[in-house]
């Protein structure tokens, strides 16, 4: 990719991308870049569909709440991760949760599953709010894939492969996550503020293959990004 293109706006979309298509964007993409970017016809942005890699195109038709965008060119081709990582992480507060949803995408996990503990504290998530912030840290941060966010389950109906499975139990003994062998589709569970129960670490060491992330005893939102540097490095 050409260096300047770099400082394009870039954003995603769900139509596929064709050279000499042309789509429409939303209404909230035509404000964003009419009103806050500034932009106009004939202006570059490039986008992306997690399907059809990501695109330059011209803007055109632009308008306060429509603009179009002719695809020019494809700039990069539509990669995906060898190895799949999913984050199963029971929901904390709004704050600290949404900065843990987005380091994760940034670190490229690829499935983020909410999980309700006898501890969770936030049992009401806003999923159109998740998914609209998975979005905006996908463009953010460049990937070409966007996470799924799956349906929110009780950590006692998880479906579990212990050789893929971790579970992150604190004071447990676990084996060091830096030592798992990473060349596998991995799946790992963070607690919630509070911890797991007894009851539920029985559970997940009978289910899952117990790790340490070292001997310090982390927040819910560090344990997870230091378990996503190491599953993603």
């Amino acid at each position: 990719m050409n260096e300047k293109n770099y400082k394009v706006p870039r954003l995603f979309v769900t139509t596929n991308l064709n050279e000499k298509d042309v789509i429409t964007l939303d209404e909230s993409q035509a404000h964003y870049l009419n009103n806050v970017m500034r932009r106009k016809n004939g202006d570059n942005v490039r986008v992306f569909n997690g399907r059809d890699g990501e695109w330059l195109g011209t803007l055109q038709n632009a308008a306060k709440k429509k603009a179009d965008l002719v695809l020019d060119e494809c700039l990069i081709e539509q990669t995906a991760p060898a190895f799949k990582r999913h984050l199963y992480f029971a929901p904390i507060k709004k704050f600290n949760m949404e900065w843990m949803i987005e380091k994760a995408i940034e670190l490229g996990v690829s499935d983020l599953h909410p999980v309700l503990t006898q501890n969770t504290q936030n049992r009401k998530l806003n999923v159109e709010r998740i998914n609209q912030q998975i979005i905006e840290a996908s463009e953010q941060c460049e990937r070409l894939t966007i996470p799924t966010l799956r349906n929110i389950v009780k950590i006692e109906a998880l479906k579990t492969d212990k050789m893929q499975f971790l579970a992150c139990l604190e004071r447990k003994n676990g084996e060091l996550l830096a030592n798992m062998d990473r060349n596998q589709d991995l799946s790992i569970i963070i607690g919630p503020e509070g911890g797991f129960t007894e009851q539920e670490k029985a559970y997940l060491l009978k289910n899952c293959n117990n790790i340490s992330l070292g001997n310090n005893i982390l927040r819910a939102e560090t344990a997870a990004i230091k378990a996503l540097s190491i599953l993603c490095d």
